[in-house]
C-alpha cells in the first residue's frame, strides 16, 4: 500500500467500524428483553434468601406513577405473559409457531420503550397484594460486541434488562435486597 493511500485506508476503515458500532448501538437502543422476577423474602434461611414467587400480578409503574405494564407471572417457572395496558401489550405465546419471531420483534421494540422506566411495582400475590415495590433493575450492555461470529457472543444486539422485586409474603410487605459483602 503506498503512502498515498494510506489515509483514504483508515478514514474508510473508521468509517465502517462507526456504521457497526452504531448500528449496533441503536438496535439495542430499539430493542430489549426483560425477566422479571419476583423475590419472596417469607421463610428466610442462611442458605436461601427468598424463593422466587412463580405466580403474581404485577402492575409496573415509571417514577410519576403511571401505568406502564401489567403483567402475569405464571407457573411453573414465573414466566411473564403481559396483558396491559390494553391496546398496547404485545405477548408472544410459543403456540404462535413460525410467526413467533415476527412477534418478538415487536414484543422487544415494546419493551425497549418501557424497562428502563420502571420504578415500582404492585405486586398481587394472590392472597397479600404489596404497593410501592422498589425495582432493583440490572442492564447487560454487550451490544458492542455484535458482530463478532462467536456463539456465545454475537447475534442482533438488544439490551437485557433484569427486574427484580423483594416482597415478604409473610408481612405483605416490600423486603429489603441484600446488599453484596
Amino acid at each position: 500500500m503506498s503512502v498515498r493511500r494510506w489515509p483514504v485506508f483508515a478514514v474508510a476503515a473508521l468509517g465502517l467500524a462507526a456504521v457497526v458500532l452504531g448500528y449496533g448501538a441503536w438496535r439495542a437502543h430499539t430493542h430489549a428483553d426483560v425477566w422479571l422476577q419476583v423475590k419472596d423474602h417469607a421463610g428466610r434461611t442462611p442458605q436461601r434468601l427468598w424463593r422466587e414467587a412463580t405466580q403474581a400480578r404485577l402492575l409496573l409503574r415509571d417514577a410519576h406513577g403511571r401505568s406502564l405494564v401489567e403483567a402475569t407471572l405464571e407457573p411453573p417457572h414465573g414466566l411473564p405473559r403481559y396483558t396491559g395496558p390494553a391496546g398496547a401489550a404485545v405477548d408472544c405465546p410459543a403456540a404462535l409457531g413460525p410467526a413467533w419471531h415476527t412477534c418478538w420483534q415487536r414484543q422487544s421494540r415494546w419493551i425497549a420503550q418501557w424497562a428502563p422506566r420502571v420504578a415500582d411495582a404492585r405486586v398481587d400475590l394472590g392472597a397479600c397484594v404489596i404497593e410501592q415495590v422498589p425495582v432493583v433493575r440490572r442492564v447487560d450492555g454487550d451490544w458492542w460486541l455484535w458482530w463478532l461470529p462467536l456463539p456465545h457472543v454475537g447475534g442482533s444486539p438488544v439490551s437485557h434488562y433484569g427486574i427484580d422485586l423483594h416482597v415478604d409474603s409473610a408481612r405483605c410487605a416490600a423486603a429489603a435486597p441484600p446488599t453484596d459483602p
